[in-house]
């Protein structure tokens, strides 16, 4: 778990089809289950992120990951609601 997690970190994100999303930043863990949980990702796209916000992708969102990590499903374009940026605030990283 901890090798995948950190050799997640710094690699570019990408939808499947190919926009650019952004990059990870950070990943959150489930200790319980020892898996990876979701990826916290900055530098977002403008086109796909509202305001090129700082945005919370489940792991079960992934598809692929090697030298990039490509999502099976993103909502496009991404819209926030009060509960993207309840999750948001509620999930802290330490740098």
């Amino acid at each position: 778990m901890l090798h995948e997690a950190s050799r997640i970190i710094g690699l570019s994100v990408y939808t499947r089809r190919g926009a650019h999303l952004g990059t990870v930043h950070d990943v959150r863990l489930d200790t319980t289950t020892r898996h990876i949980d979701s990826l916290y990702v900055t530098g977002t796209e403008p086109r796909l992120v509202p305001d090129s916000a700082n945005i919370i992708v489940p792991y079960r969102w992934v598809q692929d990951l090697d030298d990039v990590v490509v999502l099976r499903h993103f909502p496009e374009p991404l819209e926030f609601g009060e509960t993207a940026e309840v999750a948001d605030a509620e999930m802290e990283f330490e740098e």
